[in-house]
């Protein structure tokens, strides 16, 4: 009788593990939230990698216009400083000369210095300034631009090397300010929303395992469960 007792209990035991629809519900919805935020996440990281691409492609194109135009100043002309930094010095009670002659050395300087990752570069524009150009020197005294002694001829040829120098002089500097974008975070948003999508589905997996028995189906279970011996 102790055996069919415990027997009937063990039966008995399962009624009312029947989930309720709403709870089920609740999982399906958190689960089609999890699928939602992983394809949001998946959406911002292509916006933010496209974004990225972009701005290395314009900023490369924007470097190589800029180093390329004044290149070509400097082996063409003997580019004259801005009026705006000859006015600034004058302001400060400096002589005309004196302001005309600084604004230069500055601006040469600054030229010198937006190439000082391209030495390539400015041997190049040393190579096809054109003759009677005269040297041009930085703040430090030190030759910036030589005193031209090209041709026309030569201008012309020199052109492939100078778009080659200055092409390898932008890339070798992207590649050293492009520091690798870090979409680590990302991949570990997507890493505990699986682990979180994963554990929903086994609990729903198991709440799917309902037991729902009726008083008839008991009574039955339970007489045959007499029978035991």
């Amino acid at each position: 009788m102790k055996l069919t007792s415990m027997f009937v209990a063990v039966i008995v035991l399962p009624i009312g593990c029947a989930t309720p629809p709403e709870v089920k519900q609740a999982l399906i919805e958190k689960d089609a939230a999890y699928a939602e935020n992983a394809r949001l996440m998946d959406i911002h990281r292509e916006l933010l990698e496209s974004l990225d691409t972009r701005y290395w492609y314009w900023y490369r194109y924007a470097r190589k216009l800029s180093a390329l135009d004044n290149a070509l100043k400097w082996a063409t002309t003997d580019p004259e400083a801005p009026e705006t930094a000859v006015q600034a010095l004058t302001k400060t009670g400096m002589p005309l000369d004196k302001a005309q002659e600084q604004a230069r050395l500055n601006h040469v300087s600054m030229v010198k210095l937006v190439m000082a990752d391209q030495p390539a570069l400015l041997r190049v524009i040393n190579t096809m300034r054109l003759k009677d150009l005269p040297e041009r020197k930085g703040k430090d005294g030190l030759i910036v631009f030589e005193r031209g002694h090209a041709d026309m001829t030569r201008l012309v040829q020199g052109i492939p090397d100078l778009i080659e120098a200055i092409n390898q002089g932008v890339e070798a500097k992207f590649q050293e300010d492009n520091k690798a974008a870090d979409y680590s975070a990302f991949d570990d948003y997507q890493t505990n929303l699986a682990a979180l999508r994963r554990i929903n589905g086994v609990v729903k997996r198991y709440l799917d395992i309902d037991v729902t028995v009726t008083g008839t189906e008991i009574r039955e279970l339970a007489d045959q469960a007499k029978k035991l011996r």
